[in-house]
């Protein structure tokens, strides 16, 4: 584990890279015809940024770039900005076509989330590996290599589980659910061993979620676990856990 995360956080900066540059969304611009009343452009890909050109009805603007939810044109005299994606939206190809912009941001739609994570699990220092594969926008199976780092004993937890997202297309706060099974193992470096050092567990989860990047994201969870024991007395350990991911 020790060496597998280091691995883990390379793989995240050699793929966080290229989020820090812009994508181009098509080789060659396309141009789109403004239908509502009027397209506002802004100086940055945000609504924090102010207003530095308005496209009228019935003039066109070219698709440069994408950031997000963002998208960088051309107006037709020449001024560039950026327009947000639900707006661009509505616009229309020059054949009266409807405009090829889809109606999420692609991090709504991605398949796989990897990451890695340090918390604290019943009072113990934990780190943690994941990988994420997403069943639907809103549905992910998920797969958890963990190892919670105590004075007495060091804890290794293993769980699959069910996380589902409320909003998906909520780029920088999502609430998050899930519940999932695993097995725990006890390495106790001090007696008395424990009666079963292999424990099954069950979790539910409740979470948040953001993103950083076209390719980076941040999570914060909390677990309730309970601990099947031989001893009739179930354990019920909390965990929280921060994490960074890359997803693709």
């Amino acid at each position: 584990m020790r060496r597998l995360l280091p691995l883990l956080l390379w793989v995240q900066a050699m793929l966080a890279i290229p989020a820090l540059v812009e994508a181009k969304v098509p080789r060659k611009p396309v141009e789109l015809v403004v239908t509502e009343p009027y397209v506002e452009m802004r100086a940055g890909p945000g609504r924090g940024y102010p207003v530095t050109y308005v496209v009228g009805r019935g003039d066109s603007v070219e698709v440069l770039f994408s950031r997000t939810d963002w998208f960088k044109v051309r107006a037709p005299r020449g001024p560039e900005g950026w327009v947000r994606r639900d707006e661009l939206a509505k616009t229309q190809l020059t054949d009266g076509s409807p405009a090829p912009i889809p109606p999420y941001p692609d991090f709504a739609t991605h398949t796989w989330e990897l990451g890695a994570a340090y918390g604290v699990y019943n009072h113990q220092n934990l780190v943690a590996a994941y990988v994420d594969y997403a069943i639907t926008d809103s549905l992910d199976a998920e797969l958890t290599l963990q190892q919670a780092l105590g004075t007495i004993d060091n804890r290794y937890l293993a769980t699959v589980g069910l996380r589902h997202t409320f909003i998906p297309e909520w780029k920088w706060l999502s609430p998050t659910a899930g519940l999932g099974t695993g097995v725990q193992y006890i390495d106790k470096s001090t007696p008395p061993q424990p009666l079963d050092k292999t424990n099954q567990v069950a979790y539910v989860t409740l979470g948040l979620r953001g993103f950083i990047t076209k390719k980076f994201m941040w999570r914060l969870d909390w677990r309730n676990y309970v601990v099947f024991t031989k001893e009739n007395d179930n354990k019920e350990p909390e965990e929280w856990k921060f994490a960074l991911a890359v997803f693709f």
